[in-house]
């Protein structure tokens, strides 16, 4: 994957090759082909290209028009190019054989304030306009690709990655205490929360302009729209269209260099990815050969999902290579946690993620496919029963009603109270509480989304005070903009922290292999879609998944349909905390950073930890600590 960065003096007198050359030297561990550079008039740009596309349209060079009076750069995969060409301003020369970026830079250029939003795609741009000496930094809304900024009273820095800023010469390192209370509280710092205080982040779907004298203004580009409904006949008619969406998402995602890497499971999500890619082989369409990378268990056999994953593998001739997963086993190999100077974000099993890209980096692969975000666009514990109410489907109602009601082991009257009269008149009252600008009713029951709830038990007192944590998550406020719970719920999942984090985490893991990252899930137009469904038809207790398995039916084999299953190895983290890694655990929390600075009672932790080890389970998250831990101790020893 590409990656951009670069200065602008304020004052005109700054030194631009310098810091520019610093910070592109700091993205030393990302694989590119080519740096390329460009000067004018107290700005510098460099760009780090990496063209994973099969036709070489993916290449990130720093556009110009108009003699320089506008300069553009990207790392950037544009999915709506048709239509981005028909968008060029006059005297602008673009043809449908040019890069994704310059169909960006005309299309921004001939409407630049609607353009930025008709971008489809992954992306992270900075656009120079040399005439109002103007600075706009835009990201895309899935938050697929990663942009930071820095406003100094002389100069303005900006980079793909946070740790480029910080090379530069006369930075500060001041850690932010309140993105490490956010980290604690199960890994959901907010995006615009970075780790160091003085650089900030690009939200997802937002443009940043600064201006000649440092002043900043920030604007949605592009966000769902919560009063877009869809209300079709039957379900088919749901499951056609979603259908079509998905197939677009992958087909958009071919356009890169055979062949491709998939990290498969047995499960819907990546199973739906290959089974499309394979598909549309089938169709004569242009697709990279797929080389398959899957977890193999031996040790915890309730984790192996092989025999479904060769279903798809052997109908679609998808060769399979096996990751033996007892070689995967959580910080047995401390080289693959190492984490990124930017943060302490880490995968618990970041073990098989990096045998993935080491493989498919060694097979000659320049993408790596995933099934990240399946999970919360059409999955998770949503629940819609009231709008099957809505609709008289009193049938269906009482049949969901029931499955959540023993699926959760509550008496009848429990399960009604919960699941059914509790969101009804949630979503009935919901006019009434959102001009008062009062929280709607199940969201005074969101645990889940108040950091401070969320924050282990070992905490050190009066952190969350200390560290200016708020009490409700901003995520909650922003999902208030739709009626209806579930799809509040729905939008939480979606623009989670933690999915953000995990785009992000793998975003970088990626580009130091020399891998392009696709997520056919991650697709925006799947999100747009979803958020404007009746839940209900999405996903249900008794058949989850619910749309996507209608609309994969024919695709994937019915075999591999009919088994795919939602498995979570936590056997290989359990095993491998309580007996393989056990004193490597508790040597982390032994004169640890976390207590230095005051997050962390050690002893409190040690006790949990000893409890949990010998069989008293208990719901605590140890890991946003040990990952914390570990980031302190090689960015601040």
């Amino acid at each position: 994957m590409s990656a951009i960065c670069g200065i602008v003096s304020l004052d005109g007198r700054c030194d631009l090759t310098s810091p520019l050359e610093a910070m592109v030297l700091r993205c030393r561990h990302r694989v590119v082909d080519e740096v390329f550079y460009h000067y004018q008039d107290g700005m510098g740009l460099a760009c780090l290209s990496r063209d994973s596309a099969s036709d070489g349209t993916g290449e990130c060079f720093p556009e110009t028009f108009l003699e320089g009076q506008w300069v553009f750069a990207a790392d950037a995969r544009l999915d709506n190019r048709g239509a981005c060409l028909a968008w060029q301003p006059s005297g602008f020369a673009a043809d449908d054989k040019v890069s994704d970026s310059r169909l960006m830079f005309g299309s921004l250029l001939q409407d630049p304030q609607q353009g930025p939003g008709k971008l489809i795609g992954d992306f992270a741009y900075a656009l120079w306009d040399a005439r109002l000496r103007t600075l706009r930094l835009a990201r895309d809304t899935m938050g697929m690709r990663s942009l930071y900024y820095r406003v100094e009273p002389r100069r303005i820095l900006f980079a793909t990655e946070l740790s480029q800023i910080l090379a530069v010469e006369g930075v500060p390192r001041r850690l932010n205490r309140q993105a490490m209370a956010w980290h604690l509280a199960d890994q959901q710092t907010p995006p615009g929360c970075t780790f160091f205080e003085g650089v900030e982040e690009v939200l997802p779907g937002e443009e940043v302009e600064i201006d000649g004298r440092g002043r900043v203004r920030r604007r949605v580009i592009w966000k769902p729209d919560p009063t877009h409904r869809l209300h079709y006949r039957d379900s088919r008619e749901y499951a056609e269209h979603f259908r079509s969406l998905l197939v677009e998402a992958v087909r958009c995602r071919c356009r890169v260099a055979s062949p491709a890497a998939i990290a498969l499971s047995g499960g819907l999500d990546s199973g739906s990815v290959a089974s499309i890619a394979g598909w549309l082989a089938e169709q004569g369409q242009d697709v990279p050969a797929l080389r398959a990378y899957s977890w193999a268990f031996t040790d915890h056999p309730e984790c192996d999902e092989r025999e479904n994953i060769y279903r798809i593998a052997k109908r679609f001739s998808i060769p399979v290579n096996e990751i033996p997963a007892e070689q995967t086993y959580p910080l047995m190999d401390m080289a693959a946690y190492a984490p990124d100077e930017d943060g302490p974000f880490n995968l618990i099993y970041q073990g098989f993620v990096d045998r993935v890209l080491q493989g498919a980096a060694a097979d000659g692969c320049r993408s790596v496919w995933f099934g990240y975000r399946g999970d919360v666009v059409v999955g998770g514990a949503i629940h819609d029963v009231s709008g099957l109410v809505r609709e008289g489907r009193w049938r269906e109602a009482r049949h969901e009603l029931a499955s959540l009601r023993r699926g959760h082991g509550l008496s009848r009257t429990q399960g009604l109270l919960r699941f059914g009269i509790r969101q009804v008149f949630d979503d009935a009252l919901y006019f009434l509480t959102r001009p008062a600008r009062r929280a709607p009713l199940s969201d005074s029951f969101l645990s889940a989304y108040s950091p401070r709830d969320r924050l282990p038990p070992f905490v050190t007192p009066d952190l969350a005070l200390d560290c200016g944590l708020p009490d409700s998550d901003p995520l909650v406020a922003d999902a208030n903009a739709w009626s209806l719970a579930s799809q509040r719920e729905r939008y939480r999942q979606i623009f989670s922290p933690l999915v953000m984090s995990v785009m992000r985490h793998a975003e970088r893991h990626c580009a130091s292999h020399g891998l392009d990252k696709a997520d056919p899930w991650s697709d925006r137009r799947l999100a747009a879609f979803v958020l404007a469904c009746p839940q209900h038809q999405v996903n249900r207790f008794g058949q989850p998944k619910r749309i996507a398995r209608q609309a994969i039916r024919g695709i994937m084999p019915d075999e591999a349909l009919l088994h795919c299953r939602k498995v979570v190895p936590s056997p290989l983290y359990e095993h491998a905390i309580r007996h393989l890694v056990h004193d490597s655990v508790l040597g982390l929390l032994t004169d640890s950073r976390c207590a230095a600075l005051g997050f962390v009672d050690e002893a409190h932790f040690r006790e949990r930890f000893q409890r949990h080890c010998r069989g008293d389970l208990q719901d605590v998250d140890f890991w946003s600590t040990l990952s914390l831990e570990l980031w302190l101790r090689r960015w601040w020893p």
